[in-house]
C-alpha cells in the first residue's frame, strides 16, 4: 500500500464525479442534489411527477487519473443509482468519505478493495459477481485502492433508511438483529456484508447497468428494476436469520466448492445425492452448503435438483413415447404416483395431459 500514489481527496470511483467536477459538488449527496440544475449539460432525461422529479444523467470523463463513463439516476431525494465503467492510469489510494448511505454495490468487473481505519477491522475485497452491502458513518474515512489498467464496472444503489421504510415498512423487524442494527436509522458504526449474487439478481443488475436512460420511459424502467433488486436483496437478508455468517460471507474457496456442488447435482439428480453426501464430496459443512448454495444460486439444493428433474421429465414426455411408469423410474421415483404428484405440484398439469398437448403448460401457467 505505501508504494502507491496517494490522492488528496476523492470518495470512491468514479472519483472525478465526486471530487467537485460535476456542478461544484463536494459529496456524492451533493452530486445527486445538483442534478436538477443540469450541471455541465449532464442531464439526459427528466420525468416530473407531482411529488418528485426523476432525473437521469450521463458523464464522460478523461483525466490524468481515470478514463470512463458513469450514469446517474435520481429516483427520489433518498434513492439514487450510480453506474460506472472506467479504468485508471496508475495504481493509487484515495480516501472514501462517509456519508451514511446504505449502499448496495454490485461488482460486474474488476475488484473493489477498501481499507477501513481502526484495529481489528479487516480489508474488504469485493470481486466480480458479488454484492457489498455497505454502511459508512458520516465523517468516517476509509481508503480505496484503484488498480491501473483494469476495467472496472459496477452498479451501486444509494439509499437512506427512509427509502427502505417507504417501500418495506418496518423492514428491520424481518431482518437478523445484526443486520437490522447496521441498516437501521440509528446505526453509528461501520457495517458491511459481502454476498454472492445468484443469476437472477445479476441479470437484473446488468439490465439496470446497461439501461438507456435518454428517455423518460428509461427512468420508469430504472425505477422498476431498482424495486425488483431491492426486493431480492431484502429477501436475501431476511434469509440470513439462521446462519448469517455462512450466507453472507462466502470466501473464494466457498464459492468454488458451491459451484462444484452445483455441478455434482447437475450430473446426478435422478435422484439427487443427499446434503451430507454433497457436503462430504465438496469439503463444506452441511450448514454452509445449504445457506451458501441458496445465497449463490437463489434456490435451495432441493429446489435446484427438483427443477432439473422436472425439466428432464418435460423433455422425456415431449420427445419420446416411453411409458410414464418408466419415465418415473428414469427420474429416480420408486412409484409412478410419486412422480405424478411431483409433476403436478411443479406444473399444475398431469404428465399424461402434458404429453398429449405440451401447450397445455402455457395455459396452466396463465391460470395460476
Amino acid at each position: 500500500m505505501d508504494a502507491m500514489v496517494q490522492l488528496d481527496r476523492s470518495p470512491c470511483a468514479p472519483f472525478s464525479v465526486r471530487q467537485g467536477r460535476l456542478g461544484g459538488a463536494v459529496f456524492l449527496q451533493d452530486v445527486f442534489d445538483v442534478l436538477g440544475d443540469d450541471p455541465k449539460g449532464a442531464v439526459v432525461s427528466r420525468l416530473v411527477r407531482p411529488n418528485e422529479t426523476l432525473v437521469g444523467a450521463s458523464h464522460q470523463f478523461r483525466t490524468g487519473s481515470e478514463t470512463g463513463h458513469c450514469g446517474l439516476v435520481r429516483l427520489a431525494s433518498d434513492l439514487f443509482v450510480l453506474n460506472t465503467n472506467l479504468s485508471f492510469q496508475q495504481d493509487a489510494l484515495c480516501p472514501v468519505i462517509g456519508e451514511d448511505f446504505i449502499e448496495l454495490h454490485f461488482r460486474l468487473s474488476g475488484r473493489l478493495s477498501l481499507y477501513p481505519e481502526g484495529d481489528g477491522i479487516e480489508t474488504v475485497d469485493v470481486d466480480k459477481g458479488s454484492l457489498l452491502v455497505w454502511r459508512q458513518p458520516q465523517g468516517m474515512n476509509i481508503m480505496e485502492r484503484l488498480q491501473a489498467d483494469e476495467r472496472e464496472s459496477s452498479m451501486t444503489i444509494y439509499l437512506r433508511p427512509s427509502a427502505l421504510e417507504r417501500y418495506f415498512g418496518d423492514y428491520a423487524a424481518t431482518l437478523p438483529a445484526n443486520v437490522a442494527v447496521g441498516l437501521g436509522a440509528e446505526s453509528k458504526g461501520l457495517f458491511f456484508l459481502r454476498m454472492a449474487c445468484y443469476p437472477r439478481l445479476i441479470e437484473l443488475v446488468r439490465e439496470l447497468w446497461s439501461l438507456d436512460i435518454a428517455r423518460s420511459r428509461g427512468l420508469v424502467r430504472a425505477e422498476a428494476l431498482v424495486m425488483m433488486i431491492l426486493c431480492e436483496v431484502v429477501s436475501m437478508l431476511e434469509d440470513a436469520h439462521d446462519d448469517s455468517t455462512s450466507l453472507c460471507r462466502l470466501s473464494d474457496t466457498d464459492v468454488r466448492c458451491l459451484r462444484k456442488a452445483r455441478d455434482l447435482i447437475r450430473s446426478q439428480y435422478t435422484p439427487p445425492p443427499t446434503i451430507d453426501e454433497i457436503a462430504r464430496a465438496i469439503g463444506l459443512s452441511a450448514t454452509k452448503l445449504k445457506s451458501g448454495f441458496k445465497a449463490l444460486f437463489g434456490k435451495s439444493i432441493s429446489q435446484y435438483a427438483n427443477d432439473l428433474r422436472m425439466d428432464h421429465a418435460l423433455e422425456l414426455l415431449r420427445k419420446s413415447d416411453i411409458p410414464i411408469l418408466l419415465v418415473a423410474e428414469m427420474l429416480g421415483y420408486e412409484y409412478q404416483n410419486s412422480f405424478t404428484v411431483a409433476f403436478r405440484r411443479q406444473f399444475n398439469v398431469l404428465p399424461k395431459d402434458y404429453r398429449r398437448d405440451p401447450m397445455i403448460l402455457a395455459d396452466a401457467s396463465r391460470a395460476c
